[in-house]
């Protein structure tokens, strides 16, 4: 039986089992017999399976559907109470922490913003938000909380100048192990992954990424971000690096050393454009109203960022070969989408598309809260899905 760091058992339910609930949850409520043809299984074992879903609370049955011909069937959807876990997304200047349900809803969420990612800090701000959304839930609730996902970008204490932290302030985060502390405190796994991983992960799994089953994902926040998915599966790479996108050289300075994507496309460099123009950084992720200050701002932070996502979304086609670029940030929807209609505009104009199947760029789903989306779904994935992470 899987057992996570601290040796607690992990019940991984059987294959058929996790089969018939992955066709339920990329087609929606399914009836006995639509699930017998979807998954090739005998009409028999499939209404087994299905009786077995329902009475361990995982599937709930709806209202029977009477057709044309024939006894009228049953449609069966995910419960979300089946299935709970707690998602955590630790940033450079926000922490999220979730609570997810089986159908990968969030039931309720708590944010909280800071300069730095001062970590006795978070370590207290995780401790008491976790307590308090499991506090939040009945006992019945508490039961099916299957563990603990929490994303978190990497070499954390790397960026202590670049936020404007004091000397030294970030330097815990070198020997951290919030797994094992969270792990020791709950009493519950833990999964670690990378935060754009987490956010790719999230759209692979919520955001259906306008049905493209392979892609490569660019999130931009505090930090520009990516993650590659390959057959509708997040693909990590040997490191949990894979679309390390922040990396890619973009242009060479005066200097003579190549520039990375992450110095001319990442939000921290519009919050301080806005900061310096006595404008609160926060009016760019949410849906308030920007007067033309704000926008102008915005504008030419976008002359600068978008070319340069757009060349690295040529790279990573010529490289990967993939259906499309989707292209998503913790920004507000309209800030989104103007960034994307920017970097197609760029990509389509500025580089030469020879020897490449085409690029096709598209929106990201989920914005702002699919870094958090992603870790609570982890540990779901791990145990009631046919792939894992």
């Amino acid at each position: 039986m899987p057992k996570d760091r601290q040796g607690h058992a992990r019940i991984k339910r059987p294959y058929n089992e996790r089969l018939l609930l992955d066709l339920i949850r990329a087609n929606g409520a399914m009836s006995k017999a639509e699930l017998t043809r979807a998954s090739g299984l005998s009409a028999q074992s499939a209404t087994v399976i299905v009786n077995r879903l329902v009475d361990d609370g995982l599937l709930r049955a709806g209202a029977s559907v009477k057709g044309k011909i024939g006894q009228p069937s049953t449609p069966y959807s995910l419960d979300p109470d089946g299935v709970l876990s707690i998602g955590i997304k630790v940033g450079r200047r926000s922490l999220e922490v979730a609570c997810m349900g089986f159908d990968y809803g969030i039931m309720q969420q708590l944010v909280q913003r800071y300069d730095f990612p001062h970590l006795p800090t978070i370590r207290q701000s995780v401790v008491r938000d976790v307590t308090q959304l499991l506090d939040a839930l009945t006992p019945a609730q508490r039961a099916r909380v299957v563990g603990i996902g929490i994303a978190l970008p990497d070499e954390l204490e790397a960026w202590e100048a670049t936020v404007g932290a004091p000397d030294g302030a970030m330097a815990d985060w070198v020997s951290a192990d919030l797994v094992q502390e969270l792990e020791e405190i709950f009493a519950l796994p833990v999964t670690s992954l990378n935060d754009a991983s987490a956010a790719c992960l999230a759209e692979i799994a919520v955001g259906n990424s306008h049905g493209h089953d392979c892609f490569a994902y660019f999130y931009v926040g505090t930090f520009i971000g990516g993650g590659i998915a390959i057959g509708n599966k997040l693909y990590t790479g040997q490191k949990n690096l894979a679309g390390a996108i922040a990396s890619i050289p973009t242009a060479v300075t005066a200097n003579g050393k190549a520039a990375q994507l992450l110095e001319g496309a990442s939000l921290h460099y519009l919050e301080q454009s806005a900061e310096a123009a006595g404008l609160l950084s926060d009016i760019y992720y949410n849906n308030h109203a920007r007067d033309a200050a704000a926008q102008a701002v915005f504008d030419d932070w976008l002359r600068v960022a978008a070319p340069q996502i757009a060349f690295a979304a040529v790279t990573a086609q010529a490289f990967l070969d993939p259906d499309a670029i989707v292209v998503d940030s913790s920004m507000s929807p309209d800030l989104t989408a103007q960034l994307v209609a920017a970097v197609t505009r760029a990509a389509h104009a500025n580089y030469d598309h020879r020897g490449l199947s085409g690029i096709t760029i598209v929106p990201g789903e989920i914005g702002l809260s699919a870094r958090a989306i992603g870790s609570g779904i982890a540990p779901i994935l791990a145990d009631y899905a046919l792939d894992e992470i």
